[in-house]
């Protein structure tokens, strides 16, 4: 017969003497390997991936939710211009030079990392990052959902306004041709099997939905797979500019030309097909539109996390001399914050 063990319930005194017992254990040891500037490129990358990212969980919740409608917008930017780019190479009457397209728009993409760089950003995706560590208790999961909550819902709305802008200015009006090449590039074939049915007005399929979440979902852990790359691969450049910007381009080049679904790209797709649905409201248009935010957006969230956890997994265990270190010296930091929480609730009661 199985005996379940009783959970103890800890009153708040007895968690914070548990913490600092665990605290003084943590800090006999020696982390002196995370400072050194003499370990190889990648273990370089991974350290300052890890501390970058978890300080970046503690901006400011404006910062973040700025940092992510900059984001949005430079992506809105770039995709016009992939767009500008590509549309005259695809057509009923042209030949579709798919290789062509594909590598212009890997090139122009690319370009939006030198914009976050040296203006500023930030993805959700690059904050997926650090998801494994939240199931080894290094990190409250309150803190790991709101960043990327705020950057996530910064993403949106700074493509909206992009978009929405964009709009306005008549650009589409004026080129009926590039209106058709975004509504079918960044629409219409990112929802895969669901984006012809209804293209033709047929009624979906069960068969044909799951197909799509799958490919959708699929699709997107292997797009984050790179943009994890692409964050440490620029701090494994150790400060040199030049080739941290080389290493950004180079693996956003590989997600770009691949056509993977990222979670926060595929708002722009998103919003013109809403912006479509509401300046010609037709049936075809408005199935379009939420079919897309619910069988394209929602899965490649969940795709992009999972490639994430993945990746991260796979970084942690080549690392894993240094990702102990790190482990470890971010769950002394979080505890001590657990203590200063705990202590503060308390005087929040007493008053």
């Amino acid at each position: 017969m199985i005996k379940w063990k009783k959970r103890v319930h800890l009153t708040d005194e007895q968690k914070i003497e548990n913490y600092k017992k665990e605290i003084i254990t943590l800090e006999q040891v020696d982390y002196s390997p995370l400072y050194s500037q003499d370990v190889a490129y990648h273990n370089y990358g991974y350290i300052h991936t890890f501390r970058v990212i978890s300080d970046g969980l503690r901006l400011a919740n404006m910062k973040q939710f700025m940092a992510g409608i900059l984001a949005g917008i430079w992506i809105g930017l770039v995709y016009v211009a992939v767009a500008m780019a590509t549309y005259s190479f695809v057509g009923a009457d042209k030949a579709v030079l798919e290789s062509l397209v594909k590598i212009l728009t890997g090139l122009i993409f690319g370009s939006v990392i030198l914009l976050i760089s040296f203006l500023g950003g930030g993805f959700v995706t690059a904050h997926m990052w650090y998801n494994r560590t939240m199931f080894k208790k290094v990190e409250r999961w309150s803190i790991f959902l709101k960043a990327c909550g705020l950057v996530y819902a910064g993403n949106i709305i700074g493509i909206m306004i992009f978009t929405c802008i964009f709009q306005l200015s008549g650009a589409l009006n004026h080129s009926p041709a590039l209106a058709q090449h975004i509504y079918n590039a960044f629409g219409k074939a990112k929802l895969y099997e669901v984006g012809s049915a209804i293209e033709a007005k047929d009624a979906l399929k069960a068969g044909e939905i799951f197909k799509t979440i799958g490919y959708v979902f699929a699709s997107a852990v292997l797009c984050n797979f790179l943009i994890c790359l692409a964050t440490q691969g620029s701090k494994s450049a150790k400060g040199n500019t030049v080739a941290a910007m080389i290493m950004y381009f180079l693996v956003l080049f590989y997600f770009a030309i691949g056509g993977y679904q990222h979670c926060v790209a595929n708002w722009f797709g998103a919003w013109m097909l809403i912006l479509r649905a509401i300046s010609d409201p037709t049936t075809q248009h408005a199935n379009m539109a939420w079919a897309f935010v619910v069988f394209n957006i929602i899965p490649a969230l969940l795709g992009n996390f999972v490639g994430a956890l993945i990746i991260g997994t796979f970084m942690g265990l080549f690392n894993k001399e240094f990702d102990t270190l790190l482990v470890q010296e971010a769950r002394m930091k979080f505890l001590a914050e657990e203590i200063e929480r705990i202590e503060n609730k308390k005087m929040k009661i007493k008053k």
